[in-house]
């Protein structure tokens, strides 16, 4: 039986997070002697290469943002993924370090029992630290979380 041409194209699950770790120079010369990135169509080799372009010209703080991002999105499941992506418009409006501090908090509550999140989430500090645009996102990503309410 052929593998489907799909199948074909398809790199080992994270070749291409490995990928983005090396020196450019290595990041190159790999693609350029990948077989499977050749028979990608010229619009998507274009695309990959564009994109490590990008990760290689971020300071390695704002690597480790999309890091930790993606750490996050990689741990829900299709459903969950499916609702942040309503939620995220309001976290993009937020100034980049209002971004940070909601994530920082939302990696605390992934970490938390679901009563340990609601004690926080009703918290006199929480309602000082965030503000209430926060407040609502925060509320919300914990509605994806094992144990509260949606």
């Amino acid at each position: 039986m052929r593998p489907r041409v799909q199948d074909r194209h398809r790199h080992p699950p994270g070749f291409f997070k490995q990928l983005r770790e090396l020196p450019p120079d290595q990041q190159e010369r790999i693609l350029a002697n990948d077989e499977r990135f050749h028979q990608l169509p010229p619009e998507r080799q274009e695309q990959i290469r564009n994109n490590l372009r990008r990760w290689n010209s971020l300071t390695p703080e704002q690597k480790n943002v999309l890091r930790q991002r993606e750490e996050i999105l990689e741990s829900l499941s299709p459903d969950q993924r499916a609702r942040l992506r309503d939620i995220f418009p309001a976290w993009r409006r937020l100034p980049p370090d209002r971004q940070q501090a909601v994530m920082e908090a939302f990696r605390k509550l992934r970490a938390m029992r679901p009563r340990q999140r609601q004690k926080f989430l009703s918290s006199s500090q929480f309602e000082r630290q965030f503000s209430p645009q926060e407040q609502d996102i925060l509320r919300s990503i914990n509605g994806l979380l094992p144990g509260s309410a949606p």
